[in-house]
């Protein structure tokens, strides 16, 4: 049997699917945190790390993004959903 998305859920996928990016892409301090990444994966590649070092490294960022990524997913649902109360509340008055 299929689970049926809410309405919300629906929204935040296609907000953070399709129109993140684009909003990304002009956020300054987004893209000096881009820049910044790539400065020190480079500097990572050039480290001279052995095969067992780069495992325990990628590892180690993947939990770290994995996790940025979740926290973000909830904040986001979270500030959705009390924009949505709030204009419920003030539609109240």
């Amino acid at each position: 049997m299929k689970k049926t998305k809410s309405l919300l859920d629906l929204f935040v996928r296609h907000r953070t699917y399709k129109i993140l990016d684009r909003a990304a892409e002009k956020n300054r301090y987004y893209c000096a945190t881009l820049k910044e990444q790539d400065r020190a994966y480079d500097e990572l590649q050039k480290a001279g790390l052995n095969k067992e070092q780069k495992r325990i490294v990628d590892k180690a960022l993947s939990a770290l993004n994995a996790n940025g990524t979740a926290y973000g997913k909830v904040a986001y649902r979270l500030g959705l959903h009390d924009g949505i109360r709030l204009m419920l509340e003030v539609n109240k008055l």
